[in-house]
């Protein structure tokens, strides 16, 4: 449990209940939740971790948006999503999503996506799979107000490294569904990320290259939300890498 709290953003006012229940007057979303039992498959420690499996790790709030706006959103096929990632262990690693590949676009590249750290801290381990085999392994580190494209053809995993609630926005296309699969079948990333900030690879996959460390690749003006309404043209390449240009190199 987490005290409740405000996050303040150009974009809207977010209070965080403490069971991490999100709420903000004038805003529609859909929710979801991701609980002990549900990431289980994808930790590091064996045995498990003594929490309760309905113990409540992060909440989504996909297509949070003001209705009056959230059709410019589905004009462009993109969705707004809110995560909140509660400060607990999960053994000897941080708290983490389960992780997530995305699917090719017609361009023959995968969807990128743009995350915004609106409180805490995060880090990003990032995947490149190529034939079955993980060529590349980058972890960038994130804090309030910065910002990340997770370029083409990268899954990924996000770690709240904090010691309070991670809350982040994200805009990603609204043409596909996350692929959780591969993830779930390794056992996690090809490296965990344990308390201590090591990082040690996953036997699961065999040998994996030597991770790499890179800053956060992008710059907001206010936050996603205001962005997009002010250039929702801007965001084109999430429906269209080949657009990303030098935009989202790590």
């Amino acid at each position: 449990m987490t005290k409740p709290f405000k996050v303040e953003s150009p974009f809207a006012t977010l209070t965080i209940g403490n069971d991490l229940r999100l709420s903000s007057e004038g805003f529609n979303a859909v929710e979801g939740v991701r609980t002990f039992g549900d990431l289980r498959a994808v930790l590091r420690d064996r045995p498990e971790p003594r929490l309760p499996r309905d113990t409540v790790l992060y909440r989504m709030y996909r297509l949070f948006t003001r209705p009056s706006e959230a059709r410019l959103f589905k004009a462009r096929d993109l969705r707004h999503d809110i995560t909140i990632m509660a400060p607990l262990c999960l053994g000897s690693e941080p708290n983490k999503t389960l992780g997530h590949y995305h699917p090719l676009t017609p361009e023959g590249l995968s969807y990128p996506e743009v995350y915004n750290i609106l409180h805490g801290r995060a880090r990003y381990l990032l995947q490149k799979e190529e034939a079955g085999e993980i060529t590349d392994f980058i972890s960038v580190e994130a804090r309030e107000g910065d910002a990340l494209i997770i370029p083409p053809n990268y899954g990924h995993v996000t770690v709240n490294v904090g010691e309070e609630p991670l809350v982040m926005a994200n805009l990603v296309s609204d043409r596909f569904m996350s692929a959780y699969e591969g993830y779930v079948r390794m056992g996690g990333a090809a490296y965990y990320l344990l308390k201590d900030g090591e990082l040690v690879a996953n036997g699961r996959y065999g040998t994996v290259p030597k991770p790499r460390h890179a800053l956060p690749n992008f710059k907001v003006s206010k936050d996603l939300y205001s962005d997009f309404l002010s250039c929702p043209g801007c965001f084109a390449y999430l429906n269209h890498p080949l657009r990303l240009g030098g935009l989202g190199k790590l």
